[in-house]
């Protein structure tokens, strides 16, 4: 509870740091004269890219050894996302599908788990890609290039010799030693999930050119590329609310340094928490069907 009451405190300090920001008033009157069309566009797409990213998961499960029909996980997929939308403080969405997946099969918790946190992982590496990639379109400061360079580089080197350190983990992770992750069926699971990560992530940044559209955002595709990805990483990290307050702020001052305009960016910023809403409301039924999040919360 008391990390719950933290990561409150902090995304509302960082809320009222942009309120201050940001005329409020012009961001009020571009809402009005958005066009919803965009915004039910957007959601479609994300509702798209979500059976994308489910997809992904069941090929990253299966070369972990768990199969599943492709329906299920996409169900699962989308529980998880209401899940972590709307009810992070009762339990968190990765819980909830990690545990639905392995529930019923012996000894398939490790697997669940790592199924997830690889899932994760693939679409880290698929981020930093994209995010390159827009990199090099733009004129940026060396030291943007020396730590984010750095920093990708450290993940693929992690990534590509994770096979010669797998099986010299230390004692205490002997669970996940445990795991086939070193084995070919792994392999050509990760390698196939792969591109399916870097078109989720792709739609993701058109979603926001979509939003940023209707929210009067000018800024290049490569603009969008880098402001997303690097959004999407810093929202990530468990300091705030779901991602609230970070994200918001990000938009912000990636747009603003960027040459948009920050009032647009919080807009889109805004749109984009609508988007999510909708994007996630099959699970709302998914939900219903399971009895509930207090029906997950007492078998968990």
């Amino acid at each position: 509870m008391v990390k719950l009451v933290v990561k409150i405190g902090i995304s509302l300090l960082l809320l009222a740091g942009l309120v201050h920001f940001i005329d409020l008033d012009a961001v009020l009157e571009r809402l009005k004269s958005v066009n919803i069309l965009w915004v039910v566009l957007a959601s479609f797409l994300l509702m798209v890219g979500q059976v994308l990213s489910a997809i992904r998961w069941t090929w990253l499960a299966r070369g972990l050894g768990l199969t599943v029909q492709m329906s299920r996980k996409i169900e699962l997929y989308f529980l998880g996302m209401f899940l972590s939308l709307f009810l992070p403080s009762i339990v968190g969405g990765d819980v909830a599908r990690g545990y639905l997946l392995a529930r019923g099969r012996e000894g398939a918790g490790w697997a669940a788990a790592a199924s997830i946190i690889l899932e994760r992982v693939n679409g880290v590496v698929a981020i930093s890609i994209i995010a390159t990639i827009c990199m090099f379109g733009l004129d940026l400061p060396p030291r943007w290039w020396i730590a984010w360079l750095g920093a990708v580089f450290v993940l693929w080197a992690g990534m590509l010799t994770y096979s010669f350190w797998h099986r010299r983990l230390p004692r205490w992770l002997e669970h996940w030693q445990s795991l086939p992750i070193d084995q070919p069926a792994f392999y050509r699971a990760w390698w196939k999930s792969l591109p399916l990560s870097i078109l989720f992530q792709t739609l993701v940044v058109e979603i926001h050119v979509i939003l940023g559209h209707a929210a009067g955002l000018e800024m290049s595709w490569l603009a969008y590329g880098v402001m997303v990805c690097l959004v999407a990483l810093a929202s990530a990290i468990p300091i705030s609310f779901n991602g609230f307050g970070v994200r918001e702020a990000g938009y912000v001052g990636l747009a603003a340094y960027f040459g948009g305009s920050a009032d647009a960016a919080a807009v889109m910023a805004a749109l984009w928490v609508i988007v999510l809403a909708v994007a996630a409301l099959p699970g709302a039924w998914m939900l219903w069907r399971l009895g509930g999040s207090s029906a997950i919360r007492r078998d968990i």
